[in-house]
C-alpha cells in the first residue's frame, strides 16, 4: 500500500467570479449581523492578499502588503502589461461595539515584471496610543472585480503592544505570519522611541490540545511554562536573529505578555508532512488509550495509515478522507495559530471536524459560528469569546456545553465510519 500521509492534495471548488464577489460584497458596511464565513473559507477568498499592521509612531500605523502577482490579471499594451486594484479601508475603534473611526479608497497600477513575483506596498492610517482598533481591508482587481477581505486587530492599550514590532527579512519585507522556521534570518523593526534593550525568553511549547466541546473543565491556558532561558538583547536596525529550535520566543520589556511572540512549529508549518506531525491531530477522534498505542507505534506513517484504513475500509476512500482532514488542519493552523498550533485551538478543533460554519457572525469580543440552516431542522451554535493570552491576540475560548456531546460524538463517528461529517446530511 502506497504511503496516504505524504503528498497531501488541497483542492479547491471552482466558483464563478460572479458568486464571489456578491458573498464578499454584501458586508461592505459592517460586521453587523452580517454572515462572514467566507473569511475562513479559501473556496471563497481566491484573490490572496497578505497583510500586517505596524505602529510606526504614536500617531501613525502602516499597513504593509504583498499581493502575489499571478493572483492579478494583466491587460496586455504595447510595452507593458498593466493590473489594476482599488484598496478601500474602514478602521473601527473597538468599544462595546465597532465605532467607525476612519475611511479610504485609493488604486494602485501595477507594472508586471519578469523577475517579480509579488507587488508590495504601503499605506497608512491614524491610530492613536490607549485605543483598539479593528481594520477592514477590501482590496479589488479592477480587471477581474474579484475581491479580497480580511480584518485585523491593531493594539495600542499596553506600553508594548504586538503591532510594536514589525520581523522583516533581509530585503525589509515583512514576515506576515507569527511564525518562523529553522532557516529565517529575521531583522525586527520597533515602533519609534522605544528602547533598544529587551528581555528575550524561550519557552517550550507545551500546551495541550483544547477538550472536546461538551468537557466542562478548568481553563489551563493561562499556567505559562517555565522559559528554558531569559537574556537581555539589543534591537537595531543591524541586529538579526533566528530561531532554530521549535520553541516560544517572547521578547518583552517589563513583564510577559507586554511584548512580542514569535513562533517556531516547524518548517512546514502551516502544512503538516511528517508522519509524527499528521498523528498528533487524530486525537481530536480518539480515546487516550487508542492515540497511546498509536503514538507508541516506533513507525508513525503506520499508525498514521492504520487508523485511515481501518477507518475507510479501502485506499481509495482513505485518500479522500485524509486530504479532506490534513487540509482542514492546515487551515486551521493557519487561520487560529494563538499561543500554540491553531489546530490545538478551540476554533481549530470545531473547524476540523466540523468543517467551515454555514454562518459566521463576528463581534468586539465574540465569534459566533453556525452549522446548518433553518430549513434544516438540525441547527448547531458554538460561541467563541476573546481573552487575553500574554502569547497572542488571537485566542478565543469556546463556552462549553454538555448538550454538544450527542453532536460531538456523532461527528467523529461519521469520520471514524470513512464519511465527511456534514450536520445537513445527518
Amino acid at each position: 500500500m502506497k504511503n496516504f500521509s505524504r503528498n497531501i492534495i488541497v483542492a479547491f471548488i471552482s466558483l464563478t467570479l460572479t458568486v464571489i464577489s456578491c458573498k464578499i460584497q454584501q458586508t461592505t458596511q459592517s460586521t453587523r449581523r452580517l454572515n462572514l464565513s467566507f473569511l475562513y473559507n479559501p473556496n471563497v477568498q481566491t484573490f490572496k492578499v497578505d497583510a500586517i499592521i505596524h505602529n510606526t509612531n504614536d500617531s501613525i500605523s502602516t499597513v504593509h502588503c504583498s499581493i502575489p502577482l499571478n493572483n492579478l490579471f494583466f491587460l496586455k499594451y504595447p510595452e507593458k502589461e498593466l493590473a489594476s486594484i482599488t484598496v478601500n479601508y474602514k478602521l473601527y475603534l473597538l468599544k462595546k461595539t465597532f465605532a467607525l473611526y476612519d475611511s479610504a479608497s485609493f488604486q494602485r497600477t501595477i507594472i508586471k515584471e519578469d523577475d517579480k513575483l509579488n507587488e508590495y506596498f504601503t499605506f497608512n492610517i491614524n491610530t492613536r496610543d490607549t485605543g483598539t482598533y479593528v481594520l477592514d481591508l477590501y482590496i479589488v482587481d479592477k480587471n477581474t472585480n474579484v475581491p479580497f477581505r480580511n480584518y485585523y486587530n491593531i493594539e495600542r492599550t499596553k506600553k508594548y503592544n504586538d503591532n510594536d514590532f514589525l520581523l522583516i527579512n533581509k530585503k525589509g519585507i515583512p514576515y506576515f505570519k507569527p511564525w518562523v522556521t529553522d532557516t529565517d534570518t529575521f531583522y525586527i523593526k520597533l515602533r519609534e522611541k522605544l528602547p533598544a534593550e529587551w528581555k528575550f525568553a524561550w519557552f517550550p511549547n507545551t500546551f495541550k490540545q483544547c477538550m472536546p466541546p461538551y468537557s466542562i473543565t478548568t481553563n489551563k491556558d493561562f499556567i505559562i511554562p517555565m522559559p528554558d532561558s531569559i537574556r537581555v538583547k539589543l534591537i537595531s536596525d543591524s541586529s538579526c536573529f533566528v530561531l532554530s529550535n521549535k520553541s516560544i520566543l517572547h521578547i518583552y520589556r517589563d513583564s510577559i505578555g507586554n511584548g512580542k511572540t514569535i513562533f517556531n512549529f516547524s518548517n512546514e508549518y502551516p502544512s503538516f508532512v511528517r508522519p509524527s506531525e499528521l498523528l498528533q491531530p487524530l486525537r481530536l477522534m480518539t480515546t487516550q488509550k487508542e492515540f497511546n498505542e498509536l503514538n507508541t507505534l516506533k513507525d508513525k506513517k503506520e499508525a498514521v495509515d492504520r487508523f485511515w484504513l481501518n477507518s475507510a475500509k479501502n485506499p481509495d476512500r482513505a485518500r479522500e478522507l485524509i486530504k479532506v482532514f490534513y487540509t482542514r488542519v492546515m487551515y486551521a493552523n493557519k487561520y487560529f495559530t494563538s499561543y500554540t498550533e491553531g489546530w490545538k485551538t478551540d476554533r481549530g478543533m470545531i473547524y476540523i471536524i466540523y468543517g467551515i460554519p454555514t454562518t459566521l457572525y463576528k463581534g468586539p469580543s465574540v465569534e459566533q459560528w453556525i452549522y446548518g440552516t433553518p430549513e434544516s431542522n438540525k441547527v448547531l451554535i458554538f460561541n467563541f469569546i476573546k481573552n487575553y493570552h500574554p502569547f497572542s491576540n488571537n485566542h478565543y475560548i469556546l463556552e462549553r456545553n454538555e448538550s454538544y456531546k450527542i453532536s460531538w460524538l456523532q461527528a467523529v463517528d461519521t469520520w471514524r465510519n470513512g464519511k465527511i461529517f456534514s450536520i445537513i446530511n445527518e
